[in-house]
């Protein structure tokens, strides 16, 4: 079984366990039957058009009273019945579950769109992510400054959204983040875990 995620800058696809990852720009859609979701308009009509592909989107039910839930949000949220689930890519998503029923959940900017976001404001503030960053100690040089904004605002509204929930973290930077947090779980094919379950029926 081939399973596809069709994101905004890559393009991820499962084969039996393992995980090839893309570039969209070369992204072609398997030559075998595949189950996919997608949330790149520019591609949604070539996987629509492609009678390989079945669209999870048209399976997928979860229980939640948000409204706008993406497909990614809503297949990843299957994979996980009780926590906080933290997918970060180019945005950084925060879903609460309890009892297979999703609860909310919040957006962020991704890392790079926090890094970029300060370079537009002055060169000067153009910097280079460090995770290591020292969140406990007032920042003693732009560098620290931007960087304790960066991954101190993340980590501040997970944990305010978390409260003694377990913490499962996926997506591109999903375990630069769960290094901040002590106990996270870092599951980077969380996604493809909640696409066979809804393939399953489950």
């Amino acid at each position: 079984m081939r399973l596809v995620d069709v994101g905004h800058t890559n393009a991820k696809i499962w084969h039996n366990g393992e995980i090839k990852r893309v570039k969209l720009e070369k992204f072609v859609p398997p030559q075998t039957p595949y189950y996919y979701i997608c949330v790149n308009p520019a591609f949604s009509e070539t996987l629509e058009a492609d009678p390989k592909g079945t669209n999870v989107a048209e399976m997928v039910n979860l229980k939640t009273d948000y409204q706008g839930l993406g497909i990614d949000r809503k297949v990843v949220c299957k994979a996980v019945d009780d926590g906080v689930i933290v997918d970060a890519g180019s945005a950084v998503t925060v879903d609460v579950m309890e009892g297979g029923v999703h609860l909310g959940g919040t957006i962020l900017p991704g890392l790079e769109a926090f890094r970029q976001s300060f370079a537009t404001i002055s060169p000067n503030l153009i910097f280079d992510l460090d995770v290591s960053v020292d969140l406990k100690a007032l920042p003693q040089s732009t560098h620290e400054a931007l960087n304790f904004a960066t991954f101190g605002s993340i980590k501040a509204m997970i944990e305010r959204i978390r409260g003694e929930k377990r913490l499962y973290f996926c997506g591109g930077d999903g375990t630069r983040l769960a290094s901040l947090f002590e106990g996270a779980i870092v599951r980077e094919d969380l996604l493809f875990e909640g696409m066979l379950k809804v393939i399953r029926g489950e």
